[in-house]
């Protein structure tokens, strides 16, 4: 169903039906929102900007030249508008800063599924999985938004920089920036 609706989209995106992008909507939504979740950290604004996307997305089909994939292209209008967000809202620095949004950015990072695993285990991977995010957290967006589309969607270099609209040298050094940071801080933590 992805390629007919992709291939409808890319060649003739004007002429798209309503019940062909609502397909489109429910295929890739929930990706779209949990990525703008990760860099916003602000439910209701991800809920927001989840909307925006799609609209922006319905408002631009004509854009669409089908160079890569119908994902990737979402998840760069998402991230353009997380960046936009970032840039007009002084008011979700001081937020962040001042941690008044821990519980919505640790909400779904802090479920570890416990398998056989003890009491004490479970606990221990918890505290690993919200040191690992608190100190992504503190990363710059450019760098917090590579690592989070590689560790957490498991995208490949190539679909990061397509969604970024960035060159693959450019999300290759912000993701090894990152991953210095993380690990050094988790070191000092330890």
């Amino acid at each position: 169903m992805e390629t007919a609706l992709t291939s409808a989209f890319g060649a003739a995106a004007q002429k798209i039906t309503a019940e062909e992008f609502d397909a489109i909507v429910r295929r890739h939504q929930r990706r779209v929102h949990r990525f703008l979740l990760m860099l916003v950290r602000d439910p209701e604004e991800a809920d927001n900007l989840t909307q925006e996307c799609f609209l922006r997305a319905y408002q631009n089909l004509s854009s669409f030249r089908g160079e890569s994939s119908l994902e990737t292209w979402l998840l760069r209008i998402a991230a353009n508008l997380a960046r936009d967000h970032a840039r007009n809202r002084k008011a979700s620095f001081w937020k962040r800063l001042l941690g008044l949004d821990d519980e919505a950015e640790n909400g779904a990072a802090a479920h570890v599924p416990s398998g056989d695993a003890s009491p004490e285990q479970v606990l221990l991977a918890r505290e690993d999985v919200r040191a690992v995010w608190d100190v992504a957290n503190q990363l710059s967006q450019q760098q917090r938004a590579v690592f989070l589309l590689r560790f957490v969607e498991e995208m490949e270099l190539t679909e990061i920089a397509d969604a970024l609209g960035l060159q693959v040298g450019s999300v290759k050094t912000h993701l090894f920036r990152a991953l210095q940071t993380v690990r050094g801080k988790l070191r000092d933590l330890r």
